[in-house]
């Protein structure tokens, strides 16, 4: 029984270990792991194709309603040779033009990839396209670095079993060398008797015997010389 509730004791204690092991290592990653970058996203500018807008504001408002992020890209839909798309600065942006072009792209439908945050600036150089309102800016905003997860603290060792006394003995707790008496099983008291007593008894109840027919002999033996004197 002893080893039993040491083995019950330290079951327990590796339980308990590995449960605060769970459950701190699930709250670090609730609480401190970093949200994953989604996949990049391929936008349609505009909505549809590269080409002289309804109003001055259309491509402006549409940019706006969006949610820009590194890893996205644009796509310009337009036919080569009845389009382009210049990539240029704010100053050339704001006065329509192309003066020096930081890309230019001639063959459609144009792809560009977002790869730093910023404001990116596009505008078309075909006739006028960009005075009509063909230009719109990117907003791009970085995605979130991952950053390694916190380590978990080094699990503590386990304590030691409680060490269980030696149950003592019959005769360590009699104090006294006497030997334990056997045990009866339900026999009469002459069978569980040692040897030597049985010897005893049957001595005693022998020489009872001969002591009665000795004593039978010799008033025998007395009435026939009564009789004879007679």
């Amino acid at each position: 029984m002893a080893a039993l509730s040491d083995s019950l004791i330290v079951l327990e204690v590796v339980m308990a270990m590995a449960v605060a092991q769970f459950f701190g290592f699930t709250h670090g990653c609730w609480s401190g792991c970093p949200s994953a970058c989604p996949p990049g996203v391929q936008y349609q500018v505009g909505g549809s194709v590269w080409s002289i807008p309804p109003s001055p504001h259309y491509y402006t408002n549409w940019s706006s309603s969006q949610s820009f992020r590194t890893g996205d890209s644009l796509r310009f839909g337009f036919e080569t040779g009845n389009n382009d798309v210049i990539q240029v600065t704010k100053q050339e942006y704001e006065s329509c033009t192309a003066c020096n072009p930081l890309k230019v792209l001639n063959n459609g439908p144009a792809i560009v990839p977002l790869t730093e945050k910023g404001v990116y600036y596009f505008i078309s150089n075909f006739s006028n396209y960009c005075a009509l309102g063909l230009k719109v800016s990117v907003k791009v905003r970085d995605c979130p670095q991952q950053s390694p997860p916190t380590p978990l603290p080094s699990p503590s060792p386990l304590p030691a079993p409680p060490s269980s006394s030696p149950v003592p003995s019959p005769r360590a707790s009699g104090g006294s060398n006497s030997p334990v008496p056997s045990p009866n099983y339900g026999y009469p008291p002459e069978a569980a008797a040692p040897s030597h007593d049985k010897s005893m008894a049957s001595a005693l109840s022998r020489f009872r015997r001969g002591s009665f027919e000795t004593l039978f002999g010799w008033a025998f033996e007395l009435c026939l010389v009564v009789f004879a004197i007679l």
